[in-house]
């Protein structure tokens, strides 16, 4: 993958997960000023589960495409010296 194509998902991957940081957040102020549980807003634990695993998975290809930032540019600085 290009460079620049792996910088763009690299931005809009962390994009994606701050804005679902920020929407987990509110929705945790919601939960604790009404008194409710996370599960009954979500509509049961399997919907909180994935919302857990959504957060998690934003992070994994923030985490991976961040990497793959630096290590493509190390490989293409290896082919340079030869």
């Amino acid at each position: 993958m290009k460079r620049v194509q792996m910088i763009m998902l690299f931005i809009i991957s962390f994009a994606s997960l701050l804005i679902s940081l920020k929407l987990f957040w509110n929705f945790g102020i919601f939960v604790d000023e009404y008194n409710l549980s996370p599960a009954i807003v979500n509509g049961g634990d399997f919907w909180l589960t994935m919302d857990w695993m959504r957060l998690l998975l934003l992070f994994v290809l923030s985490m991976i495409t961040g990497f793959g930032i630096f290590k493509k540019e190390t490989i293409e600085m290896e082919r340079a010296k030869k």
